[in-house]
């Protein structure tokens, strides 16, 4: 009787129940006030981190602008230069007290190499250097350098498709190395014929043609990577005193035959046919190109033409192409429109 009298009264379930929410009324608001804080703090750092990242982003934009636009300055200067005195004759030249210590010919060849190494991605100089190159009193030297210059810069715009043909190498290659071979004993103004031996492989992605005044032997045949294009190329007319090849291609069937509505393609390869603005665009999409990157020529011995025959990216534009408006409409999506009667 003792031991049970002296025990605490058990509390109701109710009264538990008041006094835990007792105790969280009055931690309610010193929890809130805490939670409040957190959540602001956090706020205001996020806010801050991205003012501070678009803060980032326009003053690197900022620069990028600015550096684009001081190149462009430049490179607008320096353009107008070297193209003033391409356009004025030699006596305007002299009348405005220009230095004369060349030539003018060669003094064209040195501004022609300055545009063709500076300027090769933005226009076509192919016809401004075949220009210079066969201008009167042109000497062997400047020629030849013009020349050289011309397969640098051949050499920088084939080296991005080369690295993408390499990374995407089909059925069929994507670059083919032609070697165009003479024996040498006929004269460098003699138009020659070239035509593929009967033992020929162009599986290993190099080619070997026999060239001479009367060449026996077959043309050419190359497939696109893809198998949707065929062509038949014969190389003709080649001099190895101007550096020129005549090529003659004609699209091919599925089965080799003929097609109609394809009509042939016909161009004079010179030192002086850039990838960016001498391709040929198939009807199929695919696109191609012949550029001539190495010459030897030892007279009464052997003349070797190197020229390398490249199937272009699906995705290649060239930089001073834009899209036809029929690719936009291909991209947009189809809206139909009230019609008004």
């Amino acid at each position: 009787m003792t031991d049970e009298a002296d025990k605490p009264p058990r509390r109701d379930w109710r009264e538990n129940a008041k006094f835990a929410a007792n105790i969280v009324n009055s931690l309610a608001i010193p929890l809130l006030t805490v939670a409040a804080t957190i959540v602001g703090l956090y706020a205001t750092n996020t806010l801050k981190q991205r003012e501070i990242a678009i803060a980032t982003e326009n003053n690197s934009q900022s620069l990028r602008n600015q550096r684009e636009e001081s190149e462009t300055n430049l490179r607008s200067a320096m353009f107008r230069e070297l193209v003033g005195p391409l356009l004025q004759s030699e006596t305007e030249l002299v009348k405005a007290g220009a230095d004369t210590d060349l030539p003018r010919s060669q003094r064209l060849a040195l501004l022609a190499e300055l545009l063709a190494l500076n300027f090769h991605e933005h226009f076509e100089l192919g016809p401004l250097l075949r220009y210079v190159d066969t201008l009167p009193g042109q000497t062997e030297e400047a020629r030849a350098r013009l020349r050289s210059t011309s397969r640098r810069v051949i050499s920088r715009q084939l080296a991005p498709l080369l690295s993408t043909a390499a990374a995407k190498q089909g059925r069929h290659p994507s670059f083919l190395e032609i070697s165009l071979n003479s024996d040498g004993t006929e004269p460098a103004e003699t138009l020659l014929s070239c035509a593929v031996p009967a033992d020929a492989n162009s599986a290993s992605g190099s080619l070997k043609l026999n060239c001479s005044s009367t060449a026996q032997g077959s043309p050419l045949r190359i497939v696109s990577p893809d198998g949707k294009d065929n062509l038949q190329v014969n190389v003709r007319a080649v001099s190895w005193a101007a550096q020129t090849v005549g090529i003659y291609a004609v699209l091919l069937g599925a089965k080799g035959e003929s097609q109609a509505l394809a009509p042939p393609i016909e161009f004079t390869l010179s030192p002086y046919s850039f990838p960016f603005s001498d391709n040929t665009l198939l009807p199929s999409g695919n696109r191609f190109g012949i550029y001539l990157t190495r010459i030897d020529d030892i007279p009464g011995v052997a003349r070797i033409m190197r020229l390398s025959f490249v199937w272009f990216p699906k995705d290649f534009v060239p930089p001073r192409e834009r899209p036809f408006d029929l690719d936009v409409h291909e991209v947009l999506p189809d809206i139909n429109l009230p019609v008004t009667k």
